[in-house]
């Protein structure tokens, strides 16, 4: 009989980070991860927050940055409000991030390989290849899981399930009722363009070790709500966009679709010049975008669940890969705590929320809770107002002779014909209630 104090399910960042802090503990951990090594089948846009690591691994900056786990360090973040060939954008730029760095730009592929060699080294066993396909149960608890290889049962006394977005198994544990609804997830498509590693330190101004990011609203979605993304890379760069598979489906638009017009946008196609069509690596991904009232029940005897596959995404802020990471830690601190009590029931795991809750994760989204339903439901955020924008900031920035005092005026008048002053006024209030 194969037998482990913990089994935790996807070799993800949520489940490395989990297993990593049970093994510090002293416990005896498996991973069981289903592709053919930890981030073969692991997609994101691409950027990763260093504090969760800071937290679970010695000198994480140091080890990542001299074992060529990241690609550059984010001294640039900017945001793009995309209108018919023109841009309006706001961004920050700060070089100390370069000395203290804040983020990082990632491939996936690469960095979940070297977190998984790190949780290795604690002695974790990671077996790929592999996946969990249900659980064995007793007197009503999982004491195990069942998984595709013959005679494949590995029995433990407790279950961390970081599957990802799919909750296959957090609904066969009852934590799920349901499956995710359209209006749940979005589907993320990206491209990984090769680009010289001097072309890029040209084009965005930066230097071998730096790097710029760019979230894009406005003309490239279609009138849907959506995100799309441009993030600098070593020696290429990772562009892509997300849709809410409901509008995809009502719209009958694809996700590639979208893809080609974010790239063919005059604005974006200057920035990739003639590399556009230097596809290195074509990704898909579903992407949770419930937000708070998508989150399932998070603990049950035996099982907790953690990562994309308890929804803690928050898209707003385009903070999932450290939602991840901190939630599998607190998921095993709950349950190093559960097994120095020697019980593992509901009771004691259900302290795992009360985590969650003091934590940045779940006070996050709750504060943006309503954010994504509103702009769901007032489609002239996205329709309108970045092509608007656009077009008030060429009249105001515009010289040819008119008098400033009529400019604004001019610009007051698009304003009432466009929207109204009581419809401005009530979409800052929307927007105001959304964030508050």
């Amino acid at each position: 009989m194969i037998k482990f104090d913990v089994v935790v399910i996807g070799g993800g960042p949520a489940g490395l980070s989990a297993a990593l802090t049970l093994a510090k503990s002293g416990m005896e951990v498996a991973v069981v991860e289903k592709g053919e090594y930890a981030g073969s089948k692991n997609v994101m846009g691409g950027v990763l927050y260093t504090h969760p690591l800071l937290e679970i691994v010695d000198n994480a900056v140091e080890r990542m940055v001299n074992e060529k786990a990241v690609e550059r360090s984010v001294i640039e973040q900017n945001m793009f409000l995309l209108g018919n060939g023109s841009v309006l954008k706001v961004g920050h730029r700060n070089p100390e991030w370069k000395n203290t760095p804040n983020a990082f730009t990632v491939l996936r592929a690469k960095f979940d390989q070297w977190f998984a060699k790190i949780v290795e080294e604690a002695g974790v066993l990671i077996i790929t290849k592999t996946k969990v396909e249900d659980f064995i149960w007793e007197n009503g608890k999982i004491k195990g899981v069942i998984t595709s290889r013959p005679e494949g049962e590995i029995y433990c006394k407790a279950v961390i399930i970081a599957e990802g977005v799919n909750p296959i198994l957090t609904m066969k544990a009852g934590l799920r009722k349901e499956d995710i609804k359209p209006n749940m997830a979005a589907v993320a498509v990206k491209e990984v363009i090769d680009m010289p590693e001097d072309i890029i330190n040209t084009a965005f101004n930066v230097d071998s070790k730096s790097g710029v990011t760019y979230e894009i609203l406005g003309e490239w979605s279609e009138g849907m709500f959506g995100m799309g993304f441009l993030y600098t890379n070593k020696d290429s760069i990772s562009i892509g966009c997300g849709v809410l598979i409901e509008e995809l489906k009502h719209r009958n638009i694809k996700p590639y679709q979208l893809l080609d017009n974010l790239k063919n946008h005059p604005i974006i196609s200057d920035i990739i010049g003639e590399y556009k069509n230097n596809v290195k690596e074509y990704l898909a991904h579903l992407i949770p975008e419930g937000g708070y009232y998508s989150i399932p029940q998070l603990y049950g005897d035996n099982v907790l669940v953690c990562g994309d596959a308890a929804m803690l995404v928050n898209s707003i802020h385009r903070e999932g890969s450290n939602h991840a990471i901190t939630s599998g830690r607190l998921a095993a601190e709950t349950l190093v705590d559960a097994f120095n009590k020697g019980e593992i029931s509901k009771k004691t795991l259900k302290s795992y929320v009360e985590r969650l809750k003091e934590s940045f994760i779940l006070k996050d989204l709750e504060k943006y809770k309503d954010l994504m339903p509103t702009m769901e439901k007032n489609q002239h955020f996205i329709e309108l107002y970045p092509s608007l924008f656009n077009r008030l900031a060429t009249r105001f920035l515009t010289v040819d002779g008119t008098p400033k005092t009529d400019v604004e005026w001019q610009i007051i008048d698009s304003l009432r014909n466009e929207r109204g002053l009581i419809g401005l006024g009530m979409d800052a209030l929307k927007l105001w209630k959304g964030v508050r």
